[in-house]
């Protein structure tokens, strides 16, 4: 599934910091490389393929982590 979801974008004001179940290490690599997609998030070294799915999880169910800006 996280595959053909490759491209599927994640939105510049999405937040890593409580996204539950990634670890400290993965939050603030992917805070700092602020990946344009979960193809870009995939090759962050430390990624695994479960915190690939969470990830992927929350951004097709909108979790209650996004917060748009403005």
């Amino acid at each position: 599934a996280v595959r053909r979801d490759e491209l599927l974008v994640i939105p510049d004001y999405f937040t890593y910091d409580e996204l539950p179940g990634l670890s400290n290490e993965l939050k603030l690599k992917l805070s700092d490389v602020k990946p344009a997609n979960l193809g870009q998030a995939s090759r962050i070294e430390g990624m695994t393929p479960a915190a690939l799915t969470l990830l992927l999880a929350h951004l097709k169910l909108g979790g209650k982590n996004l917060r748009q800006a403005g």
